[in-house]
């Protein structure tokens, strides 16, 4: 940090309970001669930063619940010590990162992994002359083994660990779409069981919000087509080495931090894979 370690405190208001020196306070007002343009920028940066992870911190520990309002950022400002502008900048990076909601008028929220959200970021499946449906999500089987080499390396799971492992079914226009295999760590998701799994009201990610605080931020995916092996052709009602699509995807929660792994068996007879691009600030 090139902090000097010269500077005033009433010269700058967004100092906070984390920043602190050793030598003298600077009483002149000459903050130019106390101050690089570096050092401002890159103290501005570290707590804005710190702000952003205290509020993550907030919704990993349930202080901040999924949908609950945040406060104004006048009174964060006075909670964190630091200025209304450091405040928005934080959560300014969490409403672009979908953690948080703005709604104009309302207020700023805590982001909630619902069906709007799941189809928003999450589903990409997408019937080719139809709008896009919601599908029905039908439990194949659910395990708890040891990770496989695969899924010890998409979890960044180290030694012999055991993971869930779920297979779903999913239906769209009545029709099975899609065939998910689901790998989770078993540490993250402590106490999780098929009869949860199933009697969930939400969304998977929304049950892994609600019931673990573990909350999906970003997914990383690798697609490719192959051809369908016999589990799959079975469940999907396709002839075994017909041409599907794979999607492999690493779903992350903060940090980047690995929460599970997806393969999903597409059949694409009258589904498109449909990535949206949309510009950003």
């Amino acid at each position: 940090m090139c902090l000097s370690r010269c500077w005033t405190r009433s010269a700058l208001y967004a100092d906070g309970p984390w920043l602190h020196t050793t030598g003298p306070e600077r009483v002149d007002g000459s903050l130019s001669e106390a101050f690089s343009a570096c050092t401002l920028e890159r103290l501005f940066r570290m707590l804005y930063r710190q702000v952003k992870r205290q509020l993550i911190n907030d919704i990993q520990t349930g202080f901040a619940a999924p949908g609950a309002a945040l406060p104004n950022e006048k009174d964060l400002a006075q909670r964190f010590q630091v200025s209304v502008g450091t405040v928005r900048r934080a959560v300014d990076e969490l409403v672009a990162e979908h953690v948080l909601l703005r709604q104009q008028g309302r207020g700023t929220f805590v982001g909630k992994l619902d069906r709007e959200r799941f189809m928003f970021q999450f589903f990409k499946i997408v019937p080719r002359d139809r709008p896009s449906e919601f599908p029905e999500v039908r439990l194949h089987k659910f395990a708890k083994s040891r990770a496989t080499q695969v899924e010890s390396q998409a979890l960044g799971l180290h030694g012999n660990q055991w993971v869930f492992r779920i297979e779903n079914v999913l239906h769209l226009q009545g029709q099975p779409v899609i065939h998910d295999r689901i790998a989770i760590a078993a540490a993250m998701f402590p106490g999780l069981n098929q009869a949860s799994f199933t009697a969930r009201t939400t969304t998977i990610y929304g049950h892994y919000q609600a019931a673990f605080g573990v909350t999906i931020v970003e997914a990383d995916e690798r697609v490719r087509a192959e051809l369908v092996a016999a589990d799959s052709a079975r469940l999907l009602h396709l002839d075994e080495g017909a041409p599907v699509l794979r999607i492999d995807r690493v779903a992350h929660t903060f940090d980047r931090k690995p929460a599970e792994f997806r393969s999903s068996i597409v059949d694409t007879r009258n589904f498109d894979y449909v990535s949206r691009m949309r510009e950003t600030a």
